[in-house]
This record gives structure tokens, C-alpha cells and sequence, in this order.
């Protein structure tokens, strides 16, 4: 079992979402070892979910963490334990013994009030549907377009109905993913009227041309590697 446990100088943090690092265990029955340290992200709705469970990671142990989050790392089959303070490396063999001690979350979030009310909607152009389809570097005539709702952490597949126009496709694609709820995309490359119409639309475009999955497209966005496109 791989454990991410939120870093707050050593100590096991009161948010999960404001730490800066997440401790990283690897727990064998009752025998656990520290693996590395990942960086956070960034605080933003949907992120940290998708960046752990991409990470292999299989439960996560912190002070508190709001209901929403809570229901995005179960929706990604990642478990989550709250209530937990004191030393992390205590808090994780006591956890692996069977020993520790936890009480109701220190964050006080209700569904209706999330930590940010700006939900992201990503576009990732692919070539085929779903997370583990590769990833497409057009834009215009991507054959699909995979959605990802960073609040739900629901990815939907829509076919490109622009794949195969005559011309003009790049403009009207932006229309369409705007159409469809998107502030970013991710794809390989951009023509000129493309991204002055993803400018004038708010639309922030990322370039990923890696020959990965969706999903991998994904994650280097999360991780900040992508490079913009507009």
C-alpha cells in the first residue's frame, strides 16, 4: 500500500490542501518506509486527487480535508483517513500497526461551500475515448475530445464534429470546446486563428506532444511541464 501523508515540517498537516509536500510511504503488513517527497501542485479544485492517484498512491492521511475532496480521491479509488496529528513517521507506523488514534476532520468545508468556487473544465485533444486513449497533437482535427471536470473528476469523450471540415476547423473547434465548458486545452499544436480565438474566449492552451495517453497529458499539466501555446 502506498501512503501520502500532508507535510507540515514533519508534522502531519491540519489541511491536506495548503501543505506544501505530501510524504510518501510505502507500507508492507505492518512494516512501512519512507519513499520520497512529492511537491503539491497547487490548491485547486480536482487537482490534488488526480496528481496522488496518478502518483500510484492508495490512501491519504491528514488533519482535515473538505467533503468534496474527499469524494473526488474516493471517486479516483483512493482512501482517505482524517483526524490524524502528531510526527508523520509516528502517525504512519502507528497507522501500520493497527494503533492509531483519529478524530473528526479539522476542516470544516460543507459540499455546498468549497475551497474555491472556480471549477476548471480541460480539453485534452486524443485520438481515441477515455483517459487511456493517445493522446492527439491537432487541435482542429483531433478525432476526439476528452473533457475532464476537475470538480467531479469526470472525464467525458465527445467526437470531433470538425475532424473532417472543409475548412476553418481550428476557429470553430475553439467555439465548440468553449461550447462545452473548457478554460484550458491541451494538445500539440495551435494554427494562428486558433489561438486568437481561444484568446478572445478565455481559453488557455497548453502544448503536449509526448506520443503519451491522455492521462499522461494530464498528469504533466498537473505537474506543471506543459508549456503555453497562447
Amino acid at each position: 500500500m502506498k501512503i501520502a501523508v500532508a507535510d507540515d515540517d514533519g508534522m502531519v498537516s491540519e489541511h491536506f490542501g495548503h501543505c506544501r509536500n505530501y510524504a510518501v510511504y510505502n507500507r508492507d503488513g505492518s512494516n512501512v518506509e519512507k519513499m520520497t517527497d512529492l511537491a503539491s501542485p497547487g490548491h485547486e479544485p480536482g487537482k490534488l486527487p488526480l496528481f496522488l492517484a496518478s502518483e500510484g498512491v492508495d490512501m491519504v492521511i491528514a488533519g482535515g480535508m473538505g467533503p468534496r475532496a474527499v469524494e473526488l480521491f474516493r471517486q479516483n479509488g483512493v482512501e482517505v483517513l482524517l483526524g490524524a496529528s502528531g510526527p508523520i513517521d509516528q502517525v504512519v507506523q502507528s497507522f501500520a500497526s493497527g494503533d492509531l488514534l483519529t478524530g473528526e476532520s479539522t476542516c470544516h468545508h460543507t459540499v455546498d461551500e468549497p475551497h474555491h468556487s472556480d471549477a476548471r473544465m480541460i480539453c485534452v485533444t486524443s485520438q481515441g475515448e477515455g483517459l487511456t486513449a493517445t493522446a492527439e497533437e491537432r487541435f482542429g482535427r483531433a478525432p476526439y475530445f476528452v473533457f475532464l471536470d476537475m470538480q467531479t473528476g469526470k472525464a467525458t469523450t465527445v467526437a470531433n464534429p470538425l475532424s473532417d471540415a472543409s475548412g476553418g476547423a481550428g476557429p470553430r473547434a475553439v467555439q465548440f470546446v468553449n461550447e462545452n465548458g473548457a478554460n484550458i486545452v491541451i494538445t500539440g499544436q495551435l494554427g494562428n486563428n486558433a489561438a486568437q480565438a481561444m484568446a478572445s474566449s478565455g481559453i488557455k492552451a497548453y502544448s503536449y506532444r509526448e506520443g503519451g495517453q491522455v492521462s499522461d497529458a494530464l498528469k504533466s499539466y498537473i505537474d506543471g511541464k506543459l508549456m503555453p501555446l497562447n
